[in-house]
């Protein structure tokens, strides 16, 4: 048995599979051919791959607040005004429409060197929506993987009662021409016959209601994986049985994988890191400033006839809002509320999880004893089967008598069928808890 994590087990070489058909020409859809197909189509992983892009696009040093603002600007003006200009000396200047050119350009560079450690829990804060972002991919990645098995161990559950039927029909088409035999020479009646055609056209019937329902079901898994529903396939009627770990084993598995779980802890870290933005309030911010301007004024009436500067500048900014409109500690109080409600999110999931757990271990114990059983159950039945056709041959039993025996095995074997499938389907339920598929 090899457990593997769903990381390892989505970059498996699914391409080396070779393509089978099955007696009647369909194609052959395996697990691992299904799994392939709705990890690529699925619309919900499409999503969650699109929002995690988006989050990793939104996790850089500029977003957190670490990179300076760089701004450029430049204007020119002209005016044309009428002028007159009395100066102490007693002279006087003026001016009829008069021009008044000015120029001005810079750049500018503003870095915030202190703003609270407010850039700091930023920064955490987006790495931290990036991780929960991609394990909420794996965690949507799971629940599809454990739905697609689900749903194709049930074709096979459905494959297997088939196979049931389809014996039992064996068995009475035998038994009908041993009737038949047996009235010809006057041994048997034709009441034998009737009652064993009967019991063939009722089981032929059977049949045709489980391939409908083997039809209906293949058209959901093609909904499933996210192809048409019209494309008909086979699957294998196998149920391959892995056995579990210890209880232990899976309980820290669970604690440790749990991708519930996992997507609560990112949550209460990411409010630990809001909670630190919110705090960056209440401490003043520091920028650090520099740039360059050039400034340009040329005038036909004053006291200069033209005016050039430029130059670099370099300076520091300090603010600290004394009433920023709002009630930080309020705000902080609410941060800390929406923590509380995570931390008892979580333990209430760990219980639930961890009770879940204990429930479907025990089921599944159950089931495995169940199915020993069964199994001896079906010697015992295929036993008198045979001894119920041989006392019918020798005319020591009558049609009636083998058919219960009959019917006998083909419950058994119904039953053994359905263990098996609902133990598969809680080891399936089990990895899904605690964070692992298997093939």
């Amino acid at each position: 048995m090899k457990f593997i994590t769903l990381t390892l087990f989505l970059v498996l070489p699914f391409a080396s599979l070779i393509a089978q058909t099955t007696e009647e020409g369909l194609p052959f859809l395996s697990l691992e051919e299904a799994i392939e197909i709705g990890l690529v189509n699925n619309y919900s992983i499409r999503i969650a791959k699109v929002n995690e892009e988006i989050a990793t696009t939104n996790n850089n040093a500029g977003n957190a607040g670490f990179l300076p603002r760089v701004t450029a600007n430049g204007s020119l003006n002209y005016t044309s005004s009428n002028t007159r200009q009395q100066f102490f000396s007693g002279d006087e200047r003026s001016g009829v429409g008069a021009g008044n050119t000015q120029a001005r350009a810079g750049i500018g560079l503003t870095w915030t060197a202190f703003d609270g450690f407010r850039m700091f829990a930023a920064r955490d804060r987006l790495q931290l929506s990036e991780d929960r972002s991609k394990t909420f991919t794996k965690s949507e990645m799971q629940d599809l993987v454990t739905a697609i098995q689900s749903a194709y161990y049930g074709l096979a559950r459905i494959k297997q009662q088939i196979g049931i039927v389809e014996q039992s029909i064996q068995l009475n088409k035998s038994l009908l021409e041993l009737a038949e035999a047996k009235l010809k020479i006057g041994t048997g009646t034709s009441l034998d016959v009737l009652q064993t055609s009967n019991n063939l056209n009722a089981d032929s019937s059977a049949l045709l209601n489980l391939k409908d329902q083997f039809q209906q079901s293949a058209i959901g898994m093609n909904r499933l994986i996210g192809r048409s529903p019209d494309i008909q396939y086979e699957v294998t009627a196998d149920l391959p049985s892995v056995i579990l770990p210890s209880y232990d084993e899976l309980q820290n598995a669970a604690i440790q994988n749990n991708y519930a779980l996992s997507l609560l802890g990112y949550d209460e870290k990411i409010a630990l890191a809001q909670i630190r933005e919110v705090r960056s309030s209440l401490f003043p911010t520091v920028d650090l400033n520099a740039g360059m301007n050039y400034n340009y004024s040329k005038a036909e009436v004053g006291f200069l006839l033209s005016n050039r500067s430029y130059g670099p500048t370099v300076g520091v900014s300090f603010n600290y809002d004394l009433f920023p409109g709002r009630n930080i500690k309020k705000d902080i109080q609410v941060a800390e509320k929406v923590k509380e409600n995570i931390l008892l999110q979580k333990a209430d999931l760990s219980l639930q999880v961890s009770s879940e757990l204990m429930q479907l271990y025990k089921q599944y114990l159950a089931l495995e004893r169940l199915k020993e059983l069964e199994k001896g159950n079906i010697l015992t039945a295929e036993k008198n089967v045979a001894l119920a056709s041989e006392l019918y041959r020798s005319g020591r039993a009558t049609s009636l008598d083998v058919r219960e025996a009959i019917l006998g095995e083909t419950r058994v074997r119904d039953r053994l069928s359905d263990v098996e499938f609902r133990q598969k389907l809680t080891e399936i339920n089990i990895k899904n808890l605690t964070g692992m598929v298997f093939m």
